[in-house]
């Protein structure tokens, strides 16, 4: 049984009269315990792609399988929570919340699944540790630098110890250096058995996975 079974992603926009159709039938699947890269130009529908397989967008055709349960029929509390337990998000952007230290923000997804505050508190520091950052629990994002918060983001991600992993440009804010070691430990959750999918543009990280899924105005050429 795959993790993921996509079959014919197709999304379409619509705004007044016009339409936009980011995905043509998209299918494909991903094991669990493989690290699949998804490339593609600006535009090409990865990032619709990563969305839907996150629960964050639906499908307008099509059905998207996980663990074999069928993600397209689910109601919003079932992908609400299907989100928080299932999926670990990493960005580009962080999206940490500024007002709140590293432990706090990552806790944060361990207190919408119902975890004490105790284990969450015990739970971040360790997590925290796992990403090299257990000097920084009481700093803030704004006390840190890119790959820092991209740790912390990362620590966020795996806290409810989620089935995959899904990353949109993780090291496109970061400078090379930067990058290289949030692509390493990347790595390294994987080989710890983490299923990853990652969306780049950057051919060198996508050569270091698994697998390559090369999307062209949205459908899968390779």
């Amino acid at each position: 049984m795959a993790l993921i079974q996509a079959e014919g992603l197709t999304k379409i926009y619509q705004s007044g009269k016009n339409e936009y159709q980011a995905l043509h039938g998209v299918s494909f699947q991903i094991e669990k315990g493989e690290f699949v890269a998804v490339t593609g130009r600006s535009g090409c529908g990865k990032s619709t792609l990563l969305n839907i397989l996150g629960g964050m967008d639906r499908q307008t055709q099509g059905r998207y399988l996980f663990e074999d349960a069928d993600v397209s029929g689910m109601k919003n509390r079932a992908l609400a929570n299907f989100r928080n337990k299932k999926i670990g998000f990493v960005f580009q952007s962080f999206y940490l919340a500024g007002e709140m230290d590293a432990a706090h923000n990552v806790a944060l997804p361990m207190g919408y699944g119902g975890v004490r505050a105790a284990q969450r508190r015990r739970r971040a520091a360790e997590l925290l540790a796992e990403v090299g950052l257990e000097n920084k629990l009481k700093s803030k994002p704004s006390q840190m630098s890119g790959g820092e918060q991209q740790r912390v983001a990362i620590a966020r991600a795996i806290a409810n110890s989620p089935s995959v992993l899904l990353a949109d440009e993780p090291t496109g804010n970061l400078d090379h250096e930067n990058g290289k070691q949030i692509m390493e430990l990347l790595r390294r959750l994987n080989r710890e058995g983490l299923t990853i999918v990652m969306v780049t543009h950057d051919l060198e990280l996508a050569g270091q996975t698994d697998r390559l899924i090369k999307m062209q105005d949205g459908r899968i050429i390779e």
